[in-house]
């Protein structure tokens, strides 16, 4: 289930572990590439650390899930055999636990805006600065982006269902 661990061999696999499994099954990544990557997707509601990042890197290599290899003196992290098979598993099992979730988080989301003048002292944009406006503004896209790539994990979901 989302939000708690999930097990390769009686190892304990962390929701951050597996993000960053899922971000390494695209292509191979370094370290910091993938921080980058990480706090790119989570920009505004999770700031990784690499204090965090790169022991849980060691212990994916260490359970076998991903192998490194060091290019130009960086280490670049890619998904194992085992890895890539145990990351598909893992997926298939939680799809309609993803589905739930995003249906729930959708109308928490709503629930939230349709209470935020209440709760926040909601300051109308054109009173509010240049940068409160701009930071709003990377809010609302950033909610965009993440509703467009749940619309098009749904699309592509009906689609492989519709081609079976």
């Amino acid at each position: 289930m989302i939000g708690k661990p999930h097990m390769y061999k009686g190892n304990r696999i962390s929701p951050s572990q597996l993000i960053m499994l899922i971000k390494l099954a695209d292509r191979p990544m370094y370290g910091y590439e993938l921080l980058k990557a990480l706090r790119e997707d989570y920009h505004g509601v999770w700031d990784p650390q690499t204090g965090a990042v790169y022991p849980a890197l060691r212990r994916l290599q260490e359970h076998g899930l991903l192998s490194v290899e060091n290019k130009e003196g960086k280490d670049h992290y890619s998904l194992t055999p085992e890895g890539e098979a145990w990351l598909d598993e893992t997926l298939a099992t939680i799809s309609s636990e993803i589905l739930f979730m995003s249906r729930t988080m959708e109308v928490m989301g709503r629930a939230y805006l349709a209470r935020k003048g209440e709760v926040e002292n909601f300051i109308p944009l054109d009173e509010r600065s240049p940068e409160e406006r701009l930071k709003h503004l990377w809010v609302v896209r950033d909610g965009v982006r993440n509703n467009l790539r749940m619309l098009e994990a749904h699309i592509s979901e009906l689609e492989g269902e519709l081609n079976q």
